[in-house]
């Protein structure tokens, strides 16, 4: 202190601000790290915080980690293992006898995909064009006599439309109103594929519910009436290939189908013919018969379906149709 007395007062005044910066950068220095910086930074996750990355996977702390989070996965004492985030999932239910019968004498539909039967569109079968549709915008129809256009008519959009025919993306539609009248319109400005296509969504729909609805019916039938299993096994007397069908005694059930009795088949679908001999049934027709079952195989534009009829016969004549083993009225 007695040399800085030395000096003139400007260069003590130097000194001591350089004596002071210096110490305030030492200090600075030491108290930085354990005392400045967080009251700066606040807490920030550090790569170790499980939460900080979010890669899915959990980052593991050192063994020598002395951090007191608690752990995720609580253990059991003794020799019991640690429970496990993913348990499994209990197992499914043993099939009974019963449910399998089920699904192999009413197997789920097996339904051609929308695109098959409509080859992506290029080639709608008739049999699948919906009764009407309706186009976005207006149509203007043309009144052609003798193939003079004598005048027309503009139908407004919303107005049912019947559509005729499909080439390649133009739709033929008539005038609902006067079918002489036609034109083709593009296909994308009516709604001809929407409207097919939600036939064929409730056609799949109303296929699984009808197996669903038989299956739970006809297990309720024979868990009442065990004595029907048999049926459900499929022991039967054989069937006959309906081509070798010549028996006298299937000519009456024959006729009945050509009358149209069932509705839900056509002769030409039957598959075979089964003569059961007399046999005393309850349900829709209660007494007794001598019977025949007949299986069709059902043809539509969605798949082919097979399905199975009894024939209630007195006398030389067909009296009505059940189910073989429900034994509703078909």
């Amino acid at each position: 202190m007695a040399l800085l007395h030395s000096f003139p007062d400007t260069m003590r005044r130097f000194f001591l601000t350089v004596l002071i910066l210096g110490g305030l950068g030492a200090a600075g220095y030491f108290f930085w790290e354990p005392y400045i910086q967080p009251m700066l930074e606040g807490d920030k996750p550090s790569l170790n915080d499980n939460s900080a990355i979010g890669t899915g996977e959990e980052t593991k702390e050192p063994a020598s980690s002395t951090s007191k989070t608690p752990s995720a996965t609580p253990k059991t004492s003794g020799s019991a293992t640690t429970t496990s985030a993913k348990s499994k999932a209990p197992s499914a239910k043993p099939k009974s006898e019963i449910d399998m019968l089920l699904e192999k004498r009413y197997p789920m539909p097996e339904i051609k995909p929308l695109m098959e039967i409509v080859n992506n569109w290029a080639n709608v079968p008739v049999n699948a064009f919906p009764p009407q549709v309706f186009c976005a915008e207006p149509v203007s129809f043309e009144l052609v006599v003798n193939g003079q256009v004598l005048g027309s008519s503009n139908v407004a959009p919303g107005t049912p439309l019947k559509p005729v025919g499909l080439v390649g993306d133009q739709l033929q539609i008539a005038n609902v109103s006067n079918p002489n009248q036609s034109k083709q319109v593009q296909v994308d400005k009516t709604d001809f594929k929407q409207r097919i296509t939600k036939r064929y969504d409730d056609f799949v729909q109303m296929k699984t519910s009808q197996v669903e609805e038989m299956r739970a019916r006809v297990k309720k039938v024979v868990e009442n009436d065990p004595a029907k299993l048999a049926l459900l096994k499929g022991e039967k007397p054989p069937a006959v290939a309906a081509s070798f069908a010549n028996d006298p005694r299937f000519g009456p059930v024959k006729q009945s189908l050509l009358n149209g009795d069932v509705a839900s088949v056509k002769p030409e679908e039957a598959q075979s013919f089964a003569w059961n001999g007399s046999e005393t049934v309850g349900g829709a027709y209660p007494g007794t018969y001598d019977t025949v079952t007949v299986a069709f195989m059902v043809e539509t534009i969605f798949g082919r379906f097979p399905v199975e009829y009894k024939a209630l016969l007195k006398g030389n004549r067909v009296v009505g149709w059940i189910d073989p083993i429900t034994e509703d009225r078909v």
